[in-house]
């Protein structure tokens, strides 16, 4: 009887702790998730029902097999799941942070309504082992999915200071459950340790639900420094177009002028001065205001006749390929995504050999498609794979890729950076284009 119940106790944990890692980060990728669950479910199992078989063991050789869980699920965290760094490290301890405060909490609850010993709790076909491991494994499995839970509601990110805090927060409980747990184990008569461990769980638990809260808070901080770096974006469109109205308001003006000029010099038959001065009127004044695109949808036209006048400027060839209108896309959407990889995709030419610029728009049944290409000077993905800022304000900058991805999550679609000779990628699929 003892046997089956540490072998179901064994089956049970290390289901659990797979189903948390799966759960919480997600796979890299969907090919043979099954198998990659069911190996690292045997490693685990393997771990746990040597950790069962022991006699009374001395806490360190306990803590030996707790770092060797930690490091497994790391491992296996590293190897196929998804997700930040730190959320890797963080699924790696998230067991045995749980783990040791259940162990001392049920070893205290059963100490005290029983009156057993801790022999007959930890001890190997001890009298109150099967209630011991029962209790806990439900406990651990109820901790486990409250944390899925938190996880799969929330949205939001932690910056690099607060993800140290919760680590170290939780390292710190950590360590105090351990040092409890070792004078538990040493001391059958200290009835302040059943307060102290149910105390050290509902500490873990507001902490992590504190935590949460500073991710909603700090999303909801970014949104805004992105909402205002959108308005700014937005502003400077505006300033663009009106500035080059104004200029082609004024060439109207004085082509009256030009033409008259021209005239006079066709009529004294100085043709050549009159070819010449033409293509200098081209060259310094039409090509510099001529509106290339007119799709008849203002937002459009605006943002990328205004990214063509910057490209003129600084002798980037750019070609436009417009198909039809996303219809469902709303045209401040239009405006954020358009100006944001137009923008990056001025800054990726720089020193760029032949510096050009292609950009693709068109529907494909349901889905609207948005495709800028340009040439780079090296890999961008290889040495910055995040795409983030290079400037030294990062407050201000760094949000233009956050807010492509923002509208394209808006949209049901989805957003792919990528490198083929020499020329940068930019695919942004969305939906609701009929």
């Amino acid at each position: 009887m003892n046997d089956i119940a540490e072998i179901i106790a064994s089956i049970a944990e290390s289901y659990i702790e797979v189903r948390l890692c799966n759960r919480f980060l997600g796979f890299k990728n969907q090919n043979r998730t099954i198998l990659k669950s069911v190996g690292f479910f045997i490693i685990l199992l393997l771990e746990n029902m040597l950790d069962s078989q022991k006699e009374y063991m001395p806490i360190l050789l306990e803590g030996l097999f707790c770092i060797i869980s930690i490091l497994s699920i790391a491992v296996y965290a590293f190897l196929f799941l998804d997700g930040k760094f730190f959320d890797k490290i963080l699924v790696s301890i998230i067991p045995a942070i749980a783990i040791l405060p259940i162990n001392l909490f049920v070893i205290n609850v059963l100490r005290t309504l029983s009156g057993a010993f801790n022999v007959d709790i930890i001890e190997y076909g001890g009298k109150a082992r099967i209630w011991a491991l029962i209790i806990s494994k439900v406990a651990f499995f109820l901790v486990c999915e409250f944390i899925i839970h938190m996880r799969k509601n929330s949205r939001y990110s932690l910056s690099i200071f607060q993800w140290i805090i919760q680590l170290f927060c939780f390292l710190i409980t950590f360590r105090i459950a351990y040092l409890l747990l070792d004078i538990s184990l040493k001391n059958d008569n200290i009835p302040e340790l059943f307060s102290t461990s149910i105390l050290i769980m509902v500490m873990n638990i507001l902490l992590y639900v504190l935590l949460d809260r500073m991710k909603h808070d700090s999303m909801i901080k970014e949104e805004y420094r992105i909402s205002k770096i959108s308005l700014a974006a937005q502003e400077r469109l505006v300033d663009e177009a009106r500035k080059q109205y104004t200029e082609m308001k004024t060439l109207r003006h004085d082509m009256r002028h030009y033409l008259m000029a021209t005239a006079e010099l066709i009529r004294a038959d100085k043709t050549e001065e009159a070819k010449e001065y033409i293509e200098k009127i081209i060259d310094d004044k039409v090509d510099q205001t001529a509106f290339a695109i007119d799709t008849g949808d203002a937002v459009i036209d605006a943002v990328i006749n205004s990214k063509i006048a910057i490209c003129l400027k600084n002798h980037i060839e750019i070609k436009c390929m417009i198909d039809s209108r996303p219809k469902g896309v709303g045209g401040i959407d239009m405006s954020v995504l358009l100006s944001n990889v137009l923008d990056n995709a001025i800054c990726g030419c720089a020193g760029a050999e032949e510096p050009k610029i292609e950009l693709i728009i068109g529907i494909r049944k349901a889905f609207a498609y948005i495709i800028v290409k340009n040439s780079i000077k090296e890999s961008v993905l290889a040495k910055n794979p995040k795409l983030e800022t290079s400037k030294e304000d990062k407050s201000a900058h760094g949000f233009g890729v956050m807010s492509i991805r923002k509208v394209a999550e808006k949209y049901a679609g989805n957003v792919e950076f990528k490198e083929e000779d020499h020329t940068f990628i930019v695919e942004i699929w969305l939906e609701g284009s009929e």
